[in-house]
């Protein structure tokens, strides 16, 4: 289901993106923790770039989204945003935002498509598993119930 919810979401992303409104996509890292490091780890990677995915506060990413609005270059943009090594990112977004560009690659237009055939895949090979498995436990009853049958007709 995890992979269903990334494709539901980038197909979301994808409606925007052709919507004609101005949009900015935030692609955050993993959020909920409050102890991380606040000291210079901010950093954002544009055009849907990778970055590897670490911790981010709440409070990040909602900063994230107000700043977003004082940079018009920002719009149209798909913005990754994650922490990096204490010390060796930004204190602010502004800095990081100043340099966004509008999205300029192509992103997949229909993942939720291709998941669908993996899931109906997937279901049928786990159906395949389960026949077998069942089947093989039936043998294994009806040989037994047949020793202990024999056994009691003695």
């Amino acid at each position: 289901l995890g992979n269903m919810a990334k494709a539901w979401n980038y197909e979301g992303e994808q409606l925007l993106r052709t919507s004609g409104v101005d949009y900015t996509i935030v692609r955050p890292g993993v959020m909920g923790k409050d102890d991380i490091p606040t000291n210079k780890v901010l950093a954002l990677a544009d055009n849907g770039g990778d970055l590897k995915v670490t911790p981010v506060t709440h409070s990040q990413i909602a900063s994230l989204c107000v700043k977003c609005l004082l940079y018009p270059n920002a719009a149209k943009s798909t913005l990754t945003a994650m922490n990096v090594e204490e010390g060796t990112g930004e204190e602010s977004y502004g800095p990081l935002l100043a340099e966004v560009e509008s999205d300029t690659r192509d992103f997949p237009t229909s993942l939720v498509s291709e998941h669908k055939k993996a899931a109906r895949n997937g279901a049928a090979i786990l159906a395949a598993v389960m026949a077998v498995l069942l089947s093989g436990t039936v043998a294994v009853v009806k040989f037994f119930g047949g020793v202990v049958i024999g056994l009691a007709s003695r």
